[in-house]
Formats: C-alpha cells, sequence, structure tokens
C-alpha cells in the first residue's frame, strides 16, 4: 500500500508545478486538513523540502539517469526529486519504503516504463548515496550548489560578490520563523504559542510547531513591520491600503488610525478579508473593490496610504521556494511598469503633509529603488521621510532613507519600503 503521504506529496508538488501555485496555498488542501497532524508534517517537509532543494536533485538524478533529464515526464520528474530528497535529507525514513512507493506510484500514473527508470535510478542512488561523501557537488556549478536558478545566481553574485551571494542563496533554504498576529477574536488558548518580537508592536514568534489550520494570523514578521512606519498607534487621520488582501496590513493600520479604508481589484479578496474582519482585526476597516492602478476611487485625501504592490516575491523564498523556479527575469519590466502605474495613482490621494508607503516583498531593485526613484523624480511634491518607529527600525534603514529587510541577518522574508511624505 502506498503511504498517503507521499501520494499526497506527488500531487500537491504536480499541482504547485503545472499550474504555478504558491506552495503555501497547494499546503492548505482540503486533503492535507484530513491528515493526521503528523502526516502533515510529513508533506509539507517533503513539498517545501523538494522545491528548496530542486537544483542539486536534479543535477544528481540527470547524472544517474540514461535518458535526458529534460526528456522525462514531468510527473516523474517531481516524483524522482521527492523521492531522492527523502533519501538525502530525511535519515529516519527507510530508503526501501521510499523506493517501493516511487515505483508503484510510477506504475499507477505514467506510460512507458517509467515505473523501471523510476526504480532503476533510486536503487542505484541508494547503494551508491553519494551526499554521504566529503566531495559531494563539489564539481557541481555554484547554482547547483545553493539550489538557484542560473540566473538569479549569477544576478546575485554580481550584486554581492560570491561568498555572500552563496551565503544569501544558502539561507533560503533553510525554514523561516512562523509569526502571528492575534486577532480580535483570539481567545485565551487559541493564539499559537510565542514570544513578542523584539521589533515589531504586536508580532508574536512562534515557539513550537506552526499548525496548518488557523493560518490566517499567521503573518511574516517583516511584513507585520511595514504598516507600523507609519509610527505608534494613535495616528490622527485616515488611511488607505490600496492593494490591501488578504488583509494584514490593513488590519494593523486598523490598530494604528482612526479610520481605515482597504481596496483590492479582486472582488472574490475583498469578499474573504469581509469574512475573516471578526477574526482578523478587519472590524474597524472598511473594505472596497477597487484598482489601485486606475483613478483614485476617493474623492477626500488620505493622511497615510499604503502601495504594498504586486512583485516578483522574490524577498520570500523561504516560505514560497516554487517562485524562484516559476519566475524568470523578463518578468521584471512587467511588474515595474504595474508597479510605478499604481504608485503615481495612488500618490493623488495623499493629502498634503501626508505620508505615501511603497513596500514590496522582493529585494530586486527593479521593483524596488528604481521604482521610487522614478517617481520621486516625476513628483517633486514628494520626499523621502525615512521612519523613526518602530524602535530599532534604524538597524534596517540605508543611507537613502529605505528599509530592507534580510533573510539571511534574521529569519524574515526580504521586503524593501520606502517612506514619502507629501510637502504642504
Amino acid at each position: 500500500m502506498i503511504s498517503p503521504t507521499r501520494r499526497l506529496s506527488l500531487t500537491l508538488l504536480s499541482r504547485i508545478e503545472s499550474r504555478r501555485l504558491h506552495s503555501d496555498d497547494a499546503l492548505h488542501s482540503p486533503a492535507m486538513e484530513r491528515l493526521d497532524p503528523r502526516d502533515r508534517r510529513l508533506v509539507t517537509e517533503i513539498v517545501y523540502g523538494t522545491l528548496r532543494w530542486r537544483a542539486p536533485l536534479d543535477h544528481v538524478l540527470a547524472l544517474q539517469s540514461a535518458r535526458p533529464w529534460a526528456g522525462i515526464d514531468p510527473t516523474i520528474r517531481t516524483l524522482l526529486r521527492m523521492s531522492l530528497y527523502q533519501m538525502w535529507k530525511m535519515d529516519r525514513v527507510p530508503d526501501h519504503a521510499i523506493c517501493n512507493d516511487a515505483v508503484e506510484l510510477a506504475r499507477r500514473g505514467s506510460r512507458g516504463g517509467s515505473d523501471r527508470l523510476v526504480n532503476g535510478i533510486l536503487r542505484s542512488l541508494g547503494r551508491s548515496r553519494p551526499w554521504e561523501r566529503d566531495d559531494f557537488l563539489a564539481g557541481a556549478p555554484g547554482w547547483v550548489r545553493v539550489s538557484l536558478p542560473r540566473w538569479l545566481y549569477q544576478r546575485w553574485v554580481r550584486r554581492y560578490g560570491v561568498a555572500q551571494a552563496e551565503e544569501y542563496a544558502l539561507s533560503l533554504n533553510a525554514p523561516p520563523r512562523a509569526a502571528f498576529r492575534p486577532g480580535d477574536g483570539a481567545g485565551e488558548g487559541e493564539t499559537p504559542p510565542g514570544e513578542p518580537s523584539p521589533l515589531v508592536p504586536g508580532a508574536l514568534l512562534a515557539t513550537e510547531e506552526v499548525p496548518i489550520k488557523g493560518g490566517e494570523q499567521v503573518q511574516d514578521e517583516a511584513s507585520q513591520l511595514m504598516p507600523h512606519l507609519f509610527g505608534p498607534a494613535g495616528q490622527r487621520g485616515r488611511a488607505w491600503d490600496a492593494c490591501a488582501a488578504p488583509g494584514g496590513k490593513a488590519a494593523i493600520l486598523g490598530r494604528i488610525f482612526e479610520r481605515v479604508v482597504a481596496s483590492d481589484i479582486s472582488l472574490n479578496r475583498v469578499r474573504r478579508m469581509r469574512r475573516l474582519a471578526g477574526t482578523e482585526g478587519l472590524a474597524r476597516v472598511g473594505t472596497i473593490v477597487a484598482d489601485a492602478g486606475g483613478p483614485p476611487p476617493f474623492s477626500t485625501e488620505f493622511e497615510a496610504v499604503l502601495a504594498d504592490v504586486p512583485c516578483s516575491g522574490l524577498g520570500t523564498l523561504r516560505r514560497n521556494p516554487e517562485i524562484k523556479w516559476h519566475f524568470k527575469p523578463e518578468g521584471f519590466a512587467e511588474l515595474g511598469q504595474a508597479q510605478a502605474r499604481i504608485l503615481g495613482s495612488v500618490a493623488r490621494s495623499v493629502a498634503a503633509g501626508g505620508r505615501l508607503l511603497y513596500t514590496t516583498c522582493s529585494t530586486e531593485p527593479e521593483e524596488n529603488e528604481r521604482v521610487v526613484e522614478q517617481f520621486l523624480a516625476s513628483h517633486p511634491d514628494f520626499q523621502v521621510d525615512p521612519p523613526l518607529y518602530p524602535r530599532g527600525v534604524a538597524a534596517w534603514t540605508g543611507p537613502d532613507g529605505f528599509v530592507r529587510t534580510f533573510p539571511s541577518v534574521r529569519r524574515w522574508d526580504g521586503f524593501f519600503a520606502a517612506l514619502m511624505r507629501r510637502r504642504g
């Protein structure tokens, strides 16, 4: 009998690959909820581990295969990757169980003798166990060793140098530290155990394993930091979160400002924010459907506007490792245009003396510094206003006044933030 955890792992990994799903969304499937906690943990480890270490997995498997690696059926490639990951990284799982399940999954799911291919490759690797040798991957290219696509490895080497780029890339293959923010409806015992963040007000850093259920209150520490750059709770005036879904930053704004409006271009996402209003801290936040890149949907102006724009997500590779395989460098141009359009549009709703906060969960200049610099060049009535809150934010603020969080320094996502003030 095939292990249900391996069968589900293959299903989820195949969906992530073929449908370009986020791993987090795939892991919140109804099938996961039907598993007991131990099996959910196992599936989660297989899915994330296979995605994080895909480059060296492919390298080893391609060397072992008699067939050209790129010509093998995509589902079989996924099956081989996840099986090799278990053999390499999960010592508590017996090799024979991994191989037997992989062969049976290949036999049931494909044609053309794939089961024999899978059996031959995995049995051979089980005998040779190359990962136990001191020179394992020693002759592989750098991008393979740290598990990045070649283009991203080369980009980071140009920016950071080889040593720092490889240290950064390897840090992204470790799990992030989960962070939470209690919802308005959280009672005693409902909030997962955690310790207060030393930097972000109200954020809790997980001290025990994170349950998959109740994930709506999970929010990365760096993500929670962004709204707090406006200042401490008790700010007067109105705030607008222009790209609000799923609503985490809007909920925090609702604790900082008197009145908050959250908008999103997707009706379904806005409806979801409304359904979560009672538990997610959104009860004090008004929600509307609006295109942040279009004409301003309001006749009024705001003292604070947050533009958390759509981006590549390359700062979130610890929790979304599939992005490094799905995103292509050609995407920066299209994203940059959309980001500039949103920033220019929402700026029209900032009151004189008000502030505009531009944020992304990316570390790449095309989405960050270049967008803001172009905006400032064409909007002389705005200037950078380096944040003074929360205490300790200066450590993450550069000489240019921009805030950058780095996953390799702290176990959080990579974010960029530019706080600007409109002259008045």
